[in-house]
């Protein structure tokens, strides 16, 4: 079972080596990093890895680099990922045994977050248990499908944000999605940056406003990506 890897980027110069080093080695794993159009460096970085093949987008919504990486993917399953997120040990073991079950369309991973204080970990929890009983995924805690599903539900919606959790819900209507044992490692860069209350605060706002059909593109010009 053959697994393409896609991390969509934008100015990540700072994260994608170490995003990158932990497929060395890894068998029939092919990664794809789809750049946006980054100015820092990124592409650079991305090719003295030497682990990664390079794809470019001319737009920089992750749902369109997604959907660009996914159409030059060759893997069975495609697994994206964000460049600041770092699988846990055995995870592709854990995806390709989960996919043994026929009716398994897809899956994430628990949240889990680079910094081990209690703030955080609440953080982790609630993300975790909001997947599990809401049924809300979003990318930071690494989506997988299989590629005929991908397919079938005509990839990532073109939205601007919010659009991995609508993508997980339509390939619920496929089959089985499953949340995994294991838990990513994602930075928590965001939360630093802007403040934990208010950061928590503002993604419910937003997610509350687009359940209300106020229009994504208007959403997104509040959002604070830390891309």
């Amino acid at each position: 079972m053959r697994i393409s890897v896609i991390i969509p980027v934008v100015n990540e110069a700072e994260v994608i080596t170490g995003c990158l080093a932990q497929f060395r080695g890894q068998r029939n794993v092919e990664v794809i990093v789809v750049d946006g159009g980054s100015r820092d460096g990124t592409q650079d970085r991305i090719r003295a890895a030497g682990i990664a093949r390079l794809v470019t987008s001319p737009r920089s919504f992750r749902s369109a680099q997604m959907n660009r990486g996914a159409g030059s993917a060759s893997g069975d399953v495609l697994l994206f990922l964000h460049a600041d997120t770092f699988l846990p040990d055995g995870a592709i073991r854990m995806i390709r045994e989960s996919l043994e079950d026929p009716v398994v369309a897809g899956g994430s991973f628990r949240m889990g977050l680079s910094e081990d204080t209690w703030v955080f970990r609440t953080i982790a929890f609630l993300s975790t248990m909001r997947s599990r009983y809401l049924g809300v995924t979003y990318g930071d805690q690494g989506i997988y499908v299989r590629r005929e599903v991908f397919d079938r539900v005509a990839g990532f919606p073109e939205l601007a944000l919010f659009e991995d959790s609508e993508f997980c819900a339509a390939v619920r209507k496929l089959g089985r999605f499953v949340l995994l044992d294991g838990s990513v490692r994602t930075s928590t860069r965001r939360w630093r940056r802007w403040g934990v209350v208010p950061t928590v605060l503002w993604m419910w706002t937003l997610r509350i406003l687009f359940l209300c059909s106020v229009s994504d593109k208007w959403l997104c010009r509040l959002y604070r990506d830390v891309r």
